[in-house]
């Protein structure tokens, strides 16, 4: 497949570094430092104690400057998506598929009404992976995996099943899913309250646990992703909430979610995407989200960068 990733991160490095030895045609869309390495020794991925470095067929800050696309994948930030969707869109062939990975569940709507439901993907990535220097994406333990589906959330139609075949033919990990809108909920349930918490209280998972006042709040997070999912009508189980809550007490107490590191190093937050987008789905539906209103306004200074 002829493959174009918009954003060249931690998501965007690792598949281009995956698929690009596996034979298919590779596009980056980066920028910065980032770029600059890549174009001069090309693109490093740091996986499992060895080091795999690739040549993208194409790799450019100007997407006019990118070949067409079998699939564009939507490898930014969730506050970039609208931005990148408008810019992407004059570019993109009339068969292109579009396939998001983001933390926040809209990406596929906002896809889905710029290039149709036919043409719009839904991805849920698992991977602990970011640039470490420039050219350089690291990939840490635990494994890794990317669900896909369309946007009925079934895995059977022709055009996901090539994709997933592209993806499975480069070892990346795709699971099979009944229903992939509900996967994509269930990991949302769990990033909405720890992006939530560690963003607006400044803090690790250890914290969190070791206060109960905090750790209230964090199940109030979970609980009011979970509810806004039943409202929209998304198959949940029945006790996702509270396998979310044992996978979580399983994580590393030094943990914390992007969103906390970018508040950290004064970077632009996605926090309209994940506890924003919550409250503001709840308000739609008529469904109470205290602690995920009160996290969107005690971020909504800092959503746009303050370095």
């Amino acid at each position: 497949m002829n493959i174009l990733m918009l954003g060249a991160g931690g998501i965007g490095g690792f598949l281009a570094a995956k698929l690009a030895p596996a034979g298919h045609s590779v596009s980056l869309l980066a920028r910065g430092a980032h770029l600059a390495a890549i174009r001069e020794a090309g693109l490093k991925l740091v996986m499992d104690g060895t080091e795999t470095v690739i040549r993208p067929d194409a790799v450019s800050d100007r997407l006019e400057d990118l070949p067409p696309a079998d699939l564009a994948v939507f490898a930014v930030k969730g506050q970039d998506m609208e931005a990148m969707i408008a810019a992407y869109l004059p570019h993109a062939g009339p068969k292109t598929l579009v396939l998001p990975f983001q933390n926040g569940v809209d990406a596929p709507d906002l896809l889905a009404a710029a290039f149709g439901d036919a043409r719009t993907l839904i991805g849920v990535a698992r991977i602990f992976s970011n640039i470490t220097a420039p050219g350089v994406v690291t990939q840490y333990g635990g494994g890794s995996a990317f669900t896909i589906g369309d946007r009925q959330g079934s895995q059977t139609s022709p055009e996901v099943a090539k994709v997933i075949e592209a993806f499975r033919s480069a070892a990346i990990t795709v699971p099979e899913r009944a229903d992939v809108t509900v996967d994509l909920w269930q990991k949302f349930l769990l990033f909405n309250a720890v992006s939530g918490t560690t963003a607006a209280a400044r803090c690790r998972f250890r914290e969190i646990r070791a206060n109960p006042e905090l750790m209230e709040f964090f199940r109030g997070l979970v609980r009011e992703a979970d509810a806004v999912g039943r409202a929209r009508g998304v198959d949940l189980p029945a006790d996702a909430v509270e396998k979310t809550l044992q996978f979580w007490s399983r994580l590393p107490d030094e943990a914390r979610a992007s969103t906390a590191h970018d508040l950290e190093l004064g970077k632009p937050l996605e926090v309209d995407r994940i506890c924003g987008a919550v409250s503001r789905m709840g308000r739609e539906l008529g469904v109470p989200t205290p602690n995920s209103a009160a996290v969107a306004a005690v971020l909504a200074p800092y959503r746009a960068g303050t370095a």
